[in-house]
């Protein structure tokens, strides 16, 4: 397996929507009860995660390609306190959105993305990154050995918060 990370180009707009799908319905996915991709991001609340992606101040976007494919993707915006999606702390924390397509999880793709943007974020001069994920998915042991920490329990979710 050969893994290289990349900055994400605007040719991978719809590998991020794709992503951006895996990280929202990871469990209706896994169910089969999950929405047409098309039909999910037609929600303005999930949607505006990624549109525009790279058009804002501070947006970082990274890709994993494993032998040639794209293998996963995550990305860091600063939202407001007026315009923001789930994981918003404050202004001026950027919140992540990570996901691993489910072909290449529990390989280490998680953790390079997460890696290569806190190095980002600290060449950036940031210092916090913040991200929500459901208690039961198995990527919160993920966010816990990469720092992030316990920020805020939200009932079946939990508001995580790292240093950079």
């Amino acid at each position: 397996m050969t893994m290289k990370l990349r900055p994400v180009e605007p040719a991978d707009t719809p590998f991020l929507r794709e992503m951006l799908y895996e990280a929202v319905y990871w469990r209706a996915i896994a169910n089969d009860t999950a929405p047409p991709l098309d039909e999910a991001l037609a929600d303005p609340d999930v949607r505006k995660a990624v549109d525009d992606l790279g058009d804002w101040d501070g947006d970082a976007a990274v890709v994993a390609v494993i032998d040639g494919e794209r293998a996963g993707a995550a990305w860091v915006r600063f939202w407001t306190d007026d315009n923001h999606i789930r994981g918003h702390i404050e202004e001026g924390i950027p919140t992540l959105v990570i996901a691993v397509h489910r072909d290449h999880r529990r390989r280490g793709v998680g953790q390079k993305l997460i890696e290569w943007l806190l190095d980002h974020a600290a060449e950036q001069g940031v210092a916090k990154m913040s991200l929500m994920v459901s208690k039961d998915n198995h990527a919160l042991r993920l966010y816990e050995k990469c720092g992030f920490q316990l920020h805020a329990d939200e009932g079946d979710s939990v508001l995580m918060l790292r240093e950079v």
